[in-house]
């Protein structure tokens, strides 16, 4: 019975070959942490556990390495990779996308005491600017003619710095996604008081977040096994464990 009900958990195309094979493995690049999408070491966090599930469930071994957004492009790219996660609509890689994992809300986050208002992505031509990496290509074409020629915009690959430079005064406005800002002001709470209020607007519409993969089929054998995740549940289960532990619910 307990050989039944393992065989039971193992995909279909596996079964029917009549036969148990060993998992491909499947190096898979992922960004540096920012919880709680992806935490520290690049082995946990909501996207990573969501895409481990996906390609298990394919039938796939992955194995997480950690690289700055940038680097695993070029990586993906060149073929030194056969997956990264998560891409942006517009994140400059020619890869297979798979369908959306989940999604960002970028939101543009100011000092309350600033006074800023900004009603439009327009607006963020007049003020200090942090992005984080590659923001001005992923985030849709008014924001990147804005940053085109900004003389005050920066972008940063460890979003913790993002934090900083707001509380700190070096910039007046942060671009980012919400979830992850507010988990850096914990991880930054005994080094950075991060009390002042703020406010956050809501210049761009959800960012939904995909795999790369280097193989088409590999990118069909990942969405079919999502879709089977987000039909039982398994998806919805994994988001809310890790909303409730990092205390967003």
């Amino acid at each position: 019975m307990r050989v039944f009900c393992w065989m039971l958990s193992l995909p279909l195309w596996l079964l029917a070959s009549g036969h148990v094979v060993a998992a491909a493995e499947l190096h898979v690049a992922v960004g540096l942490a920012k919880p709680p999408y992806v935490e520290e070491g690049g082995q946990g966090g909501m996207e990573v556990e969501i895409v481990r599930a996906a390609l298990q469930q394919a039938g796939f071994k992955p194995v997480f390495e950690v690289y700055p957004q940038a680097r695993g492009l070029m990586l993906l790219q060149s073929g030194h990779i056969d997956a990264m996660l998560t891409l942006a609509p517009d994140s400059p890689v020619d890869a297979f996308r798979s369908a959306p994992v989940l999604y960002y809300r970028n939101r543009a986050i100011v000092l309350k005491s600033s006074g800023i208002r900004l009603n439009s992505v327009a607006d963020l031509v007049r003020h200090s600017v942090a992005g984080f990496q590659n923001a001005r290509l992923v985030l849709g074409p008014d924001f990147t003619a804005v940053t085109a020629d900004h003389p005050r915009y920066t972008e940063l690959a460890d979003q913790q710095i993002q934090n900083r430079l707001l509380y700190l005064h070096r910039v007046e406005v942060v671009v980012g996604d919400s979830l992850v800002f507010h988990q850096n002001n914990r991880a930054l709470g005994k080094h950075l008081d991060t009390s002042a209020e703020l406010v956050e607007f809501d210049l761009f519409p959800p960012s939904p977040r995909s795999v790369g993969f280097l193989r088409q089929e590999q990118r069909d054998a990942f969405d079919r096994a999502l879709k089977t995740l987000q039909r039982s549940g398994e998806v919805a289960r994994i988001v809310a464990r890790y909303r409730a532990a990092y205390g967003f619910d």
